[in-house]
């Protein structure tokens, strides 16, 4: 059978033996390839056209702050919209998919309106402003709703687009609003960090005041003009060394005393000169009496009495002149030496045990004596003395001040490279905050006329230039392609059905099969001859199956009458589909 080659006339005689397995199938998916196509219900479509329209103000004067592409925001708009929570609202306020709601779950109902929604963008070639290279983008874009109703179908499209355009202008507003606040808050946030900045740059500063950069200079030069004060003051502690030594000198040289005389005009000698003088005559006075005599007597007495008033006869010349003495080798030793050099510190030393004595040897001199000092000369040689210790003390103390300011100082200046680094810091955060809040506060007034920008729409927004109207016709199913794919799949079946049924066969039917069984041509062929018997069992057998096929064919009208859909209604689409009514 694989073998032989079958010609036109051997396919017609297995068409018209098997045909009854071509009739039935084909007959079966025709029927069913109308029904379909008559019973399906049909689909409206309904679309708005939205146009995408320019930002009114140049964006070289004001900048929007939405900054995403017209396709990402038509793609993220439309899944805010086809949320649970906004389907199921337009499902309730339309009554869509009633019978569905009955049987089926929220989520396929969802399901099924989100697949009628359909979003399609419109492109077109233009030059790219940037680089001035040709480009696609999205001028437009249309959204539709399919439905079974064409007037449900454009309420429903109509309210998707209503949403469409207003959830775009509170995007845009929004995004406006939220980059506004955003950018008020930081700056906000900076002004808080410059105010605490500058509070701790102040507490800084008034901690830090003599070691700040700007001072450092100034204590420099001050540093440099107290050094040159303090040498200046060394010069004049010298210079008043000097002058204190000589009027020391000039002081212990003269008797504080003047020389008091008398009515008669002669001196009246003090006690030190009235024992000096009695000293002088005792010896002369012992030389011309006896010791009993009464003037040696009365002469001794008054010398005892007068060395017994001023104590021990201490030479303050003596001490003066070797106090002198020292002193001028003492400033002769400062001009070889520092002031630490051991023989100074020696020749100080005794200048100080010299001036003791003499401290101590006047005060009891004056104690003993009771007498003030009226010599004019001695008064006023220690008025200046007097004068140049308190004006010594004087240099003292303001060496003393000076030290202490130059130690400070210089203090000051030790500190100052490490407070520098501190100060520093805070000055260059304070510059940085300061830049970056003149930045932000820059990009706030922005982002606040983008804001009006986009309150007024005035920037980029969404046109309705085609409403959706009514559908006329609808868009499926096509009911002509469902009937003629019906009709060519039906044909399809049967030959299939009669292949199949011929290759399961394994009787002979003609010559050809004989010779490719036998390798050899048949002497003769005796056609089959049919008995009368057999004949009248291939009629019976022929009405059994036209009276089957049409019990069949009238059971289905009914079956389709009753349960699917009344003749006459159908008879009616049929026609009307085939463009007769």
């Amino acid at each position: 059978m694989e073998n032989q080659t079958l010609d036109i006339k051997d396919y017609i005689n297995i068409l018209k033996r098997r045909i009854r397995y071509l009739l039935i199938p084909a007959a079966a998916i025709t029927l069913l390839s109308i029904m379909l196509a008559v019973l399906l219900p049909p689909v409206y479509k309904s679309s708005a056209t939205i146009l995408i329209e320019e930002q009114e103000v140049p964006k070289e004067l004001v900048k929007s702050t939405v900054t995403t592409f017209a396709d990402q925001r038509i793609q993220m708009i439309s899944q805010r919209i086809m949320t649970r929570s906004n389907l199921m609202e337009i499902i309730g306020k339309f009554d869509l998919y009633a019978d569905d709601r009955k049987s089926k779950t929220q989520e396929v109902i969802l399901e099924k309106m989100r697949k009628s929604i359909k979003v399609e963008t419109i492109s077109a070639d233009v030059i790219d402003p940037r680089n001035g290279q040709p480009t696609q983008a999205t001028i437009a874009f249309t959204l539709s709703f399919e439905y079974e109703s064409p007037a449900i179908a454009q309420k429903v499209a109509n309210e998707l687009t209503t949403l469409f355009l207003n959830e775009n202008i509170k995007n845009r507003t929004q995004s406006a609003e939220s980059t506004t606040l955003f950018l008020s808050e930081e700056a906000r946030r900076l002004k808080d960090k410059i105010q605490q900045i500058q509070a701790d740059l102040a507490v800084f500063k008034a901690k830090n005041l003599d070691q700040l950069p700007q001072i450092s200079q100034l204590n420099q030069q001050e540093l440099t003009s107290l050094s040159n004060q303090l040498i200046g003051l060394d010069s004049q502690e010298r210079s008043l060394q000097e002058r204190r030594f000589y009027l020391e000198g000039q002081l212990a040289q003269i008797d504080p005393n003047s020389m008091a005389t008398g009515s008669d005009g002669l001196r009246v000698l003090d006690m030190k000169d009235r024992l000096k003088l009695l000293q002088s005559q005792y010896p002369s006075l012992q030389a011309s009496y006896s010791a009993t005599h009464p003037d040696v007597i009365k002469m001794k007495r008054e010398i005892e009495s007068l060395e017994k008033e001023i104590g021990t006869n201490t030479d303050l010349n003596d001490l003066n002149a070797e106090l002198t003495r020292r002193k001028t080798d003492l400033a002769s030793l400062k001009k070889q030496y520092s002031d630490k050099h051991p023989d100074v510190l020696k020749l100080q030393k005794q200048i100080d045990t010299l001036q003791q004595t003499m401290l101590e040897t006047k005060k009891n001199d004056s104690i003993k004596s009771g007498i003030e000092a009226d010599n004019p000369a001695y008064i006023t040689l220690k008025s200046q003395l007097e004068s140049t210790n308190a004006e010594f003390k004087s240099l003292q103390y303001s060496r003393d001040q000076i030290k202490s300011k130059i130690e400070s100082l210089r203090e000051s200046l030790r500190q100052a490279p490490l407070v520098e680094k501190e100060y520093m810091d805070l000055i260059q955060d304070l510059d940085n905050s300061n830049l970056r809040y003149r930045e932000v506060s820059a990009r706030e007034m922005e982002a606040q006329i983008s804001q009006q920008l986009e309150m007024e729409n005035k920037g980029e927004r969404f046109a309705l230039i085609d409403p959706a109207l009514e559908p006329e016709k609808p868009v499926s199913p096509n009911r002509v392609a469902i009937l003629f794919l019906g009709f060519v799949f039906a044909i399809a079946v049967g030959v299939g059905c009669i292949a199949l049924v011929e290759m399961m066969d394994s009787a002979i039917y003609s010559e050809k099969a004989l010779i490719s069984i036998l390798g050899q041509t048949p002497l003769a062929i005796i056609p089959y001859l049919e008995s009368k018997d057999e004949f009248e069992l291939r009629r019976r057998q022929q009405k059994m199956f036209l009276i089957i096929l049409a019990s069949a064919f009238v059971l289905a009208i009914v079956g389709f009458h009753f349960i699917v859909m009344p003749l006459d209604i159908f008879w009616y689409k049929l026609m009307r589909l085939l463009g007769f009514n």
